[in-house]
Formats: C-alpha cells, structure tokens, sequence
C-alpha cells in the first residue's frame, strides 16, 4: 500500500462521528428514519479502524507511530463506549428488542476490544524496542566521518 493516511484527521472524525452518533441516540428521532443510518455508521466506523490499525501494525517504522497508536486506542475505546451506550439504551432507537442487530453490536464490540488490545501491545512493544535502536554518539561520529 503505497498511499499516504492522514491518520490524525481520520481518528479526529472517527471520534467526531462516535460523538455524532452517540447525540443522535440521545435526542430520541424516529428509528424508521435513523436506525440504519446509525447502524451503517457504526459498521463504517468499525471498518476503519480495523484498516487503521492494520496499517500502523505493518508500518513500523512510520514516524510518531507510538503516538497514533495511542490515538487509535482512544478511539477504539470511545468506540466501545459508543457501542455500550447504544446497547443499554431504551428511548425511540434501541436495538434492544432487535436481536439480530444486538448480537451485531455485541459482536462489534468485541472485535473493538480486541483491536484496542492489540494497539496497545504494539505500543508496548515499541516502547521495549526503542531502548535497543539508539545509536550512539561514537557511532554517529563513526558515520559522519565521511561528510
């Protein structure tokens, strides 16, 4: 994959979609009308971080990597908040009494934890690993030596 992710603007409107969703939740609109919007959200949402975090896990070297890891921790458990929320409440748009949309959801939250887990080993091992890749400073004049 060649392309190039702004992955600071993309957990930034990941996060503001959650937010989004989460209001319209709470002002109660009429579920023929929202309920597969939500629900489409909430899958669209679920992909992406799915693809950000399978990014940053075979980019290793990418720089602030650690830090974006963080940043898609945050939002995997901004996610999973969302997703409880949606889960126990009882105003007009409830997938209480839609099994097949709350086994979805519980399944979705699931898969969340398990990413949110999963970026923060990686952060965790990075972290281990920065001690090993330090040059230096004789290797660094060892290097310069041509210049």
């Amino acid at each position: 994959m060649n392309k190039r992710i702004n992955f600071e603007d993309n957990i930034f409107i990941l996060l503001m979609r959650i937010r989004m969703i989460k209001d319209t939740i709470t002002l109660d609109p009429d579920p023929e009308f929202f309920l597969e919007k939500i629900l489409d959200d909430i899958n669209f949402i679920d992909k992406l971080l799915k693809i950000l975090l399978e990014y940053l896990k075979v980019n290793e070297r990418l720089i602030a990597r650690d830090e974006l890891l963080e940043q898609l921790s945050e939002a995997e458990g901004q996610f999973i908040q969302l997703i409880g929320f949606f889960l126990n409440y009882e105003g007009n748009i409830s997938p209480l009494n839609i099994a097949p949309v709350k086994e979805k959801l519980i399944s979705l939250k699931n898969s969340s934890l398990e990413r949110q887990a999963a970026a923060d080993a990686l952060c965790r091992k990075t972290d281990s690993q920065t001690d090993k890749s330090i040059v230096s400073s004789d290797e660094i004049k060892e290097l310069l030596k041509a210049f």
